[in-house]
């Protein structure tokens, strides 16, 4: 704990991470520890751009990522089936791996009303994959989502909406 003023530099305990924050927000408990698993306890924000265009459409989209693999009452999930990376678990690493994925600009535009709807898989790409990551993902229509779904014998899972 450093004091500059009405700005504090603090440490939180369990990740380790620090912060400069003001004395008052402090007190009040405004402050949180961004690298402290909060999303099904797993996911955790880390700090991400918030002027990216999309930002909330992809966080609503890590969101059910992560509810689908660790939320037991998910009944269309994969709980105890699949996992997401640990790259992934940070939404900040997230967030910045998106651009990078197969058909991204095509589900930006679905998010955005002007194209049509896209879905995060994580099987098509490497087959039989469980683990949602950079290297296995990409994005595809409902229709092959649903198609390949029906195909393997699992149900049709939408990632972008839950």
């Amino acid at each position: 704990l450093q004091r500059n003023g009405d700005a504090c530099l603090i440490q939180f305990i369990d990740t380790g991470t620090t912060k400069t924050a003001c004395i008052s927000n402090i007190l009040a408990g405004k402050v949180k520890d961004q690298y402290f698993p909060t999303v099904y306890g797993k996911g955790y924000y880390g700090d991400y751009d918030k002027t990216t265009t999309y930002y909330k459409q992809a966080k609503q989209l890590w969101q059910n990522m992560l509810k689908r693999c660790y939320c037991e009452k998910d009944l269309k999930g994969y709980y105890g089936k699949a996992t997401v990376s640990q790259r992934w678990l940070n939404f900040s690493n997230f967030l910045e791996d998106l651009p990078s994925l197969v058909n991204f600009k095509q589900w930006l535009a679905g998010q955005q009303k002007t194209g049509g709807k896209y879905n995060l898989d994580k099987d098509l790409k490497v087959k039989g994959n469980t683990c949602y990551c950079k290297e296995a993902c990409m994005f595809v229509t409902e229709f092959e989502n649903k198609s390949e779904g029906a195909k393997n014998g699992k149900p049709y899972t939408k990632m972008g909406k839950s």
